[in-house]
């Protein structure tokens, strides 16, 4: 049974957050738990800054505080949060059977709905790459995999070295690329790669610009947590599975509030499912099996806003004019110089959502030179004024 406070407190209740600062999931849990509070009876926070493997806290043995919500991630501080004699809930994601009132992501449901975002997209070969002897990865690649059957296909797995929790911060990426490298340049093209968190999908992505690999073209790459600076330095930005962890920390600071108050909680473990999808340009691609055309199409992406023309994207390829406008129309119902337009105006759209700068810079930067040329075309293609556009989405 969860353990309930032994001796009621006047007062708002002490409540102990062990849950780190330093990931934008942790901060989620921290939103959600922030919620209930407001809504609900006002609690005297203890908060720590600390990244998810930080030490056991010195204070914690003798804690006289109300209740605990931790998400500890070593076994020691993990243990050590289950043996204090207050009211705790367990979100740690890598050491079960605490005998606590838990809660935790639903890993498989996260792999299905990576599975079902590449198999949207055309793809019908895949991957996964995540970290050895880690559970909520090994569970969400199992999940990745559930969701690939009704296709009936199997991811490759990467199979890389073992790893104990506090290595996968510490072992140097430099050691393990070589080895990353060797296994995307083996896997079929194009494919679909799912990574088991989005630091996981940077490193791919940087193992796949080392090895020349163009993504999204020829490897597709979702991840997960929506770590937004990351996932937006990523290049391209990163595609990835939203976790509900406001809802997480909501539900905590809930049971919490029961065990304080005295109600006794089944030691149960509850699992809440992904919120969705975020998607960016890294999956943002219909898997194309035509080598030429795939590298045109990455050639655009990486070149639009130079000034290229037709003829540029010819010469990034090994076949001839007539051949590549011919597969471009037959594989995506357009032209090549539609797709460097297409390009070009989606920068321009990015730029009036994210910037304050003038037109006429915003023309030099996506290739279009002059403002009144690109005022023209915009409208064009939206049927509204570059001001009206901005001024909307603004």
């Amino acid at each position: 049974m969860g353990r309930k406070r032994k001796t009621k407190r006047t007062g708002a209740p002490h409540v102990a957050l062990i849950i780190e600062t330093s990931l934008e999931y942790g901060r989620g849990v921290l939103r959600g738990i922030a919620r209930h509070v407001r809504e609900n009876t006002p609690w005297s926070i203890f908060l720590e800054q600390r990244s998810l493997y930080d030490r056991l806290p010195t204070w914690l043995k003798d804690w006289k505080g109300d209740g605990i919500i931790s998400r500890a991630s070593s076994p020691g501080l993990a243990k050590s949060v289950a043996s204090a004699a207050v009211p705790t809930i367990d979100l740690n994601e890598e050491v079960s059977g605490l005998g606590l009132p838990s809660i935790q992501n639903d890993h498989a449901n996260i792999g299905e709905l990576a599975a079902t975002h590449l198999i949207e997209r055309g793809f019908t070969h895949f991957a996964f790459i995540g970290y050895a002897n880690v559970d909520w990865s090994q569970k969400r690649c199992e999940g990745f995999t559930a969701g690939l059957q009704g296709v009936g296909r199997t991811p490759t797995l990467y199979k890389g070295p073992g790893t104990t929790r506090p290595q996968k911060q510490q072992m140097p990426w430099e050691d393990e690329i070589g080895q990353v490298m060797n296994w995307i340049e083996s896997l079929p093209k194009p494919c679909g790669v799912m990574a088991c968190n989005d630091f996981r999908a940077l490193q791919l992505i940087d193992a796949c610009r080392r090895a020349g690999i163009a993504v999204p073209e020829q490897l597709a790459v979702i991840g997960v947590d929506n770590e937004e600076v990351a996932c937006e330095l990523s290049n391209p930005p990163l595609t990835s599975v939203l976790p509900d962890a406001e809802r997480v920390g909501y539900m905590a600071a809930d049971w919490l509030t029961r065990l304080m108050s005295g109600e006794s909680l089944p030691s149960q473990s509850f699992t809440v499912p992904p919120k969705g999808i975020v998607t960016r340009r890294s999956t943002d691609v219909t898997a194309i099996n035509d080598e030429s055309v795939a590298a045109a199409i990455h050639f655009i992406r990486t070149y639009a806003c130079d000034g290229i023309g037709v003829d540029d994207v010819v010469d990034a390829t090994t076949v001839s004019r007539s051949v590549l406008q011919r597969r471009f129309r037959e594989l995506l119902g357009r032209s090549i110089h539609d797709a460097i337009l297409n390009e070009r105006l989606e920068r321009v759209k990015s730029l009036l959502m994210d910037t304050d700068l003038s037109l006429p810079l915003i023309a030099l930067r996506t290739g279009f030179n002059h403002g009144e040329y690109l005022s023209k075309v915009f409208k064009q293609r939206f049927g509204q004024t570059v001001t009206n556009y901005r001024n909307n989405v603004g």
